[in-house]
């Protein structure tokens, strides 16, 4: 009878650890893609590139975009620093142009994962920008509010 016990009291040890965590894998993501005059572009691919594989998605005839947040569970063992690499990359397919741009990046723990909202603003240059070093391509997204971008959203 007494070893029934023994894997759930295993796992509540290993829950009381702090050895599994539920960090963010992908911050949510509201957007706007316009022109250089500030016309909205629609139907341009937008893809979220994270920790995991990319999502995608299409601008709406407004030039807006969105992507969910996501959430894992992960398992770690507490030994030495505990630092993983928070990624996140939008890549922009529009107009015959494509667009990498770094949205985010950082180290945290295992309960930090970077901004979990995230705005952005972003325009396109009348002709296609050199890439840098990092093969991004600089200054076409600014960051802005969450907040205001889902408000804009709401008012068009």
């Amino acid at each position: 009878m007494a070893t029934r016990f023994w894997p759930g009291i295993a796992l509540l040890a290993l829950l009381q650890s702090g050895c599994v965590a539920y960090t963010q894998s992908q911050p949510a993501l509201e957007g706007r893609l316009v022109d250089s005059s500030g016309k909205p572009i629609p139907a341009a691919t937008i893809t979220l590139k994270s920790y995991r594989p990319g999502a995608s998605t299409v601008t709406d005839s407004k030039g807006f975009f969105a992507f969910a947040g996501e959430h894992e569970w992960s398992f770690f063992l507490p030994v030495g620093p505990i630092d993983k690499i928070n990624l996140s990359r939008l890549l922009i397919s529009a107009q015959g142009q494509q667009y990498d741009v770094l949205l985010s990046y950082g180290l945290s723990g295992p309960y930090g994962s970077g901004p979990s909202e995230v705005g952005v603003l972003c325009t396109l240059p009348e002709t296609q920008l050199p890439t840098d070093n990092e093969g991004t391509t600089p200054d076409i997204c600014q960051r802005v509010p969450y907040k205001e971008i889902q408000a804009s959203r709401t008012a068009e």
